[in-house]
């Protein structure tokens, strides 16, 4: 077999990855992560003005605004046909950015379709709307993909994944799920990320059995989407019922203002979980405020709140609105701290630290996993000398649903129904996840606690103010 020549653009790329390497910058997440510095743009034959619309890839493009020289290049030749050229590019270029997911994905697809027979998934995230978030589900995506290949496969198979942006979208999470389903080596598909989209998306992959297990929505309504439904991060009613049994409980605290997003199906399901152990266990709910309301004031909220007599401010945001909800947390600050915070884990983030500050000291939220819990220590140090930092929760229930997936196809046969009667199986389980043993309800539901973790002050995460979990 002849080995087709690298096209010049290989080269201009890696003559920038030498220039590039050890430059590095950091990026929001749960701690920041090193990106790499704004890199001239590489104009490639063939793409066209379209580029942006198109929404899979499995190497043939990209679909990063930010995407790396090599991936760039990459995807140029994965698009020929010539893997063996791509190979070292995106090596060498793991090298110098080795943070970079959609170059490891891409990477670990070359090798899978040089290996011959490649077993398929697909993974969905919002890259339109949340890069970075969908980086951190990438990150957890790949370092399963990275370990399947230095086990040498499943039956000598490797792992190839389409990645599809949704843009969190759900008309759009409808589409891609559409697409998905008609490609019909795709076993089974990771996401989507909010819970809106994974709700348009399951009614779509539901009649044609295709399973997806979502690592990142929380609504309490995907328990009811069907069998072919499945998710490794805990409910709202998990989390909801957690934090409202730290008030009543721990903080001994009764009277409750909450702060949400009606708009939301995630935002609603967390309230309402949270609202319903609350006031069955003796607690009140004496105020809600719309946060997605244009005329929403936080600090009339928060006097109107205090001055009913809550004790307790529950926080509810999206992404969308988790500003509004910072400046309830400042306003609470300037007020002398009368309400005790509670937060969903919209509010776990790097910039919830960067914004909030002193004002969130003492803000407890609930969330699917941290590093610094020890059943999860293991994964979180492998993950760390893989990617050259801290992940976040994203990256390791990612990293469980593709792990679940795998496990799936090895007990069985490499078919969508044989996948989903793995998982669906109650005898299932995956005893060494990130976040620790996976198993799933009948509902396919993470049979799992949430962690509660509190603003401290400290240092990892370069704000003077990190999440530490609770006793």
């Amino acid at each position: 077999m002849v080995v087709k020549s690298p096209p010049p653009i290989v080269y201009i790329a890696l003559g920038l990855l030498l220039l590039w390497g050890g430059h590095r910058a950091w990026q929001a997440g749960y701690v920041r992560w090193p990106e790499g510095i704004s890199l001239p743009p590489v104009s490639l034959p063939g793409l066209g003005g379209g580029a942006q619309d198109l929404l899979l890839t499995s190497g043939e493009r990209t679909l990063f605004a930010d995407s790396s020289p090599a991936a760039v290049a990459a995807a140029e030749l994965l698009r020929q046909g010539n893997l063996s050229a791509a190979i070292p590019v995106l090596e060498m270029g793991l090298q110098s950015n080795r943070n970079d997911p959609e170059a490891r994905i891409f990477l670990n697809n070359a090798r899978a379709q040089q290996q011959g027979s490649p077993l398929s998934l697909a993974v969905v995230v919002p890259i339109s709307s949340n890069p970075n978030r969908a980086k951190e589900t990438l990150r957890g995506v790949a370092q399963a993909q990275e370990e399947l290949f230095q086990q040498g496969g499943i039956g000598g198979r490797l792992l190839r994944v389409v990645i599809a942006d949704d843009g969190d979208n759900p008309e759009r999470a409808a589409a891609v799920a559409k697409a998905l389903v008609a490609q019909p080596e795709i076993l089974g598909v990771i996401g989507h990320n909010t819970s809106d989209a994974t709700l348009a998306a399951a009614e779509v992959y539901q009649p044609a059995g295709l399973a997806m297990i979502s690592s990142t929505s929380t609504s309490t309504r995907i328990s009811m989407l069907g069998d072919a439904i499945f998710r490794t991060v805990p409910s709202d009613q998990v989390a909801g019922t957690q934090l409202a049994r730290y008030a009543l409980s721990t903080l001994r605290l009764q009277r409750v203002a909450i702060f949400y997003n009606p708009n939301s199906a995630y935002s609603t399901s967390l309230r309402d979980a949270f609202a319903s152990t609350l006031t069955s266990e003796g607690g009140i709910v004496l105020a809600e405020f719309d946060l997605s309301a244009s005329d929403f004031n936080p600090q009339a909220s928060l006097q109107r709140a205090v001055g009913q007599g809550a004790q307790v401010a529950f926080l509810a945001p999206t992404a969308s609105v988790a500003e509004k909800a910072l400046a309830v947390a400042r306003e609470n600050a300037v007020a002398g701290k009368p309400l005790a915070l509670l937060g969903g884990d919209v509010l776990f983030s790097l910039t919830t630290l960067q914004e909030g500050g002193a004002a969130v000291e003492g803000l407890v939220v609930a969330v699917p996993w941290h590093p610094q819990v020890p059943r999860n220590r293991e994964f979180a140090q492998k993950a760390a000398q893989l990617w050259g930092g801290q992940v976040s929760w994203r990256t390791a229930l990612a990293y469980d649903a593709t792990r679940a997936f795998l496990r799936a196809i090895q007990q069985g046969s490499p078919s969508r129904s044989a996948v989903l009667a793995a998982l669906g199986d109650p005898n299932f389980r995956l005893p060494d996840g990130a976040s620790g043993e996976v198993r799933f309800l009948p509902s396919g539901d993470r049979n799992a606690p949430n962690v509660l973790v509190r603003v401290e002050p400290g240092n990892r995460s370069g704000t003077g103010y990190d999440f530490v979990p609770l006793p």
